[in-house]
C-alpha cells in the first residue's frame, strides 16, 4: 500500500471530524466578536437556477428570525468543468424544484419554461443594479417568476421600471465572480456562505439553523421548515404498493450513495417495494472530471449529513480505480448469492467509515466476509469482467431516465436525484399508486 493510501483515511477523518468543525466555528465566532461584526452571510443567486429561486423566497424570513444579515451576490456564468452534464441538470432541476416547492410551501411554476440565456442576462443586469437595495428580494422573486413562466410582458415591464446595469460593466463583474466563486471554495449557486461553511439549497438550511441556535440566535423551538425532503414519512402502507418498482443507481465511490443506503432499504421494506440496485462506475472512471473544490465540499457536506442521519463516516479510503473495479466485480456474485444489500452496505461502510482499502486483497477480504460472503468463492469473480457490460447498461439506463449522477432513484413514473429527496421519492410512489387506483 502506498504512503498516500495509508495516510488518506487519517487525513479524511481529520477534515471531516465534528471536533475540528466545532473548533473552527468557535475560532470564527471569537474573531467576529473581536471585530464587533454582525452575523452575516452571502447568498449566491442565479436567476436561471431553480434552487436559487427557492432559496431567495426563504432567506428573508430566515434572516429575520435569526437576526443575521444576508447579502445577495448575483451570478450568471459558471465554471463548466463543475457541471459535467449541464444540459441534463437544466431539465432535471426545474422538475425537482416544482416538487420541493410543493413540499416547502414555496412557489415555482409547474408550467415552467427554460429561460433563454439573453433573457436571463437582461434580468441579471437588472438585479446587479439593485443588489444593495432593500427591494432586491421582492424584485428577484418577481423577475424569476416572470422568467420561468415566460411572461414576456411582466418581465419587460419590470426591466423598464427598474433598469439594468451597463452591459460591459455587468459582463466584467459576472466573469470575475465566476472565477472568484471557485477560488472561494464552491461551485453551486443557490448556496449560502456563513462563517466558513457552505449551505446549498433549502435542504441544508436545517444545519445552519441549528448552528445559529447554538449561538443563541433565533429560538430553538421554532420549527425549521427545511431539510424535510431528506426523510420519508413511512406512515401509510397501502397494499397496492407492494411489489411496486424502485430502482437505485449506486456508486461505490459516492459518499451520497452510501448515505442513501439505509433509508433506501427502510423505504423499500416498509412499503414492500421491488428494489432493484444498479451499480455504475463513478464519474471520474467514466471520463468526467471532479475538481478539487468540488471533492472537498462533497466530503465535508457528506460528513455533516452523515452526523444528521447517524451514519458512521469520516475514515475514508478512496476506492477510485482498482478498488471500485474489485467491488464491482464482486457485485454479480453477491447478487447471485442473494446478498447484494449486505455487500453494498459492508463495502460502503468499510470505504467511508473504516478506511478499508478495497484495492488490496486483505481489505477486500475483510469487506466480503463482513457481508457474509465466502472469500474463496468471491475472489474467483475478480478475473471475470462481465460486470463491465452490466455497469454500462446501468449507466445507459440512468442517462436515458434523465440523470447522470448518483444516487438516483427511478420510481414507476419519476427520476429523482439525491440522497436528500426521500420524501419526494415516497410522494412519487404514493402518487403512482393513487393514479393506478383511479
Amino acid at each position: 500500500m502506498s504512503i498516500k493510501h495509508k495516510l488518506m483515511p487519517h487525513f479524511a477523518r481529520l477534515i471531516t471530524s465534528e471536533g475540528l468543525q466545532q473548533w473552527r466555528r468557535r475560532l470564527l465566532e471569537w474573531r467576529r466578536k473581536l471585530k464587533r461584526q454582525p452575523h452575516q452571510a452571502t447568498f449566491y443567486f442565479r436567476i436561471d437556477d431553480p434552487y436559487s429561486v427557492l432559496m431567495a423566497q426563504v432567506l428573508p424570513r430566515f434572516s429575520q428570525h435569526f437576526g443575521i444579515t444576508v447579502t445577495p451576490r448575483v451570478m450568471l456564468y459558471l465554471d463548466q468543468q463543475m457541471y459535467p452534464a449541464a444540459d441534463m441538470l437544466a431539465e432535471l432541476a426545474p422538475r425537482d424544484a416544482v416538487q420541493l416547492a410543493e413540499l416547502h410551501g414555496l412557489d415555482f411554476p409547474k408550467d415552467w419554461r427554460l429561460p433563454a440565456r439573453e433573457v436571463s442576462l437582461a434580468a441579471t443586469r437588472c438585479l446587479l443594479k439593485h443588489e444593495g437595495d432593500e427591494r432586491f428580494w421582492s424584485l428577484a422573486a418577481a423577475l424569476a417568476d416572470a422568467l420561468w413562466r415566460n411572461d414576456h410582458n411582466t418581465r419587460e415591464a419590470l426591466l423598464s421600471e427598474y433598469g439594468q446595469q451597463a452591459a460591459d460593466r455587468a459582463q466584467l463583474s459576472l466573469e470575475a465572480r465566476r472565477d472568484q466563486f471557485l477560488n472561494d471554495g464552491h461551485y453551486l449557486t443557490g448556496t449560502l456562505h456563513h462563517a466558513g461553511e457552505w449551505y446549498w439549497s433549502v435542504e441544508r438550511l436545517d444545519h445552519l439553523g441549528h448552528r445559529l441556535n447554538a449561538l443563541g440566535l433565533g429560538s430553538a423551538d421554532w420549527p425549521l421548515p427545511y431539510g424535510r425532503a431528506k426523510r420519508a414519512r413511512l406512515k401509510d402502507t397501502p397494499e397496492s404498493l407492494k411489489g411496486a418498482p424502485l430502482t437505485l443507481y449506486f456508486s461505490f465511490r459516492s459518499p451520497y450513495s452510501y448515505l442513501a443506503l439505509s433509508r433506501t432499504y427502510a423505504l423499500a421494506d416498509h412499503y414492500g417495494l421491488a428494489l432493484k440496485i444498479r451499480p455504475v462506475l463513478p464519474m471520474v472512471m467514466r471520463g468526467l472530471t471532479v475538481p478539487k473544490a468540488k471533492r472537498f465540499y462533497i466530503l465535508k457536506d457528506a460528513a455533516r449529513e452523515a452526523r444528521l442521519h447517524g451514519v458512521p463516516f469520516g475514515k475514508v479510503c478512496d476506492p477510485v480505480g482498482a478498488g471500485v473495479e474489485r467491488c464491482m466485480a464482486i457485485w454479480p456474485f453477491a447478487e447471485k448469492e442473494g446478498r447484494l444489500r449486505e455487500w453494498l452496505r459492508a463495502a460502503a461502510v468499510g470505504i467511508w467509515s473504516q478506511g478499508i482499502n478495497a484495492a488490496s486483497d486483505n481489505g477486500l477480504k475483510f469487506l466480503v466476509e463482513n457481508a457474509g460472503l465466502d472469500w474463496n468463492r468471491a475472489r474467483r469473480w475478480l478475473d471475470d469482467d462481465s460486470w463491465r457490460d452490466l455497469a454500462e447498461d446501468n449507466r445507459n439506463a440512468m442517462m436515458e431516465a434523465g440523470s447522470w449522477g448518483v444516487p438516483s432513484f427511478m420510481t414507476q413514473d419519476d427520476m429523482v436525484w439525491g440522497q436528500d429527496r426521500f420524501a419526494i421519492i415516497e410522494h412519487s410512489l404514493l402518487a403512482s399508486q393513487a393514479d393506478d387506483r383511479n
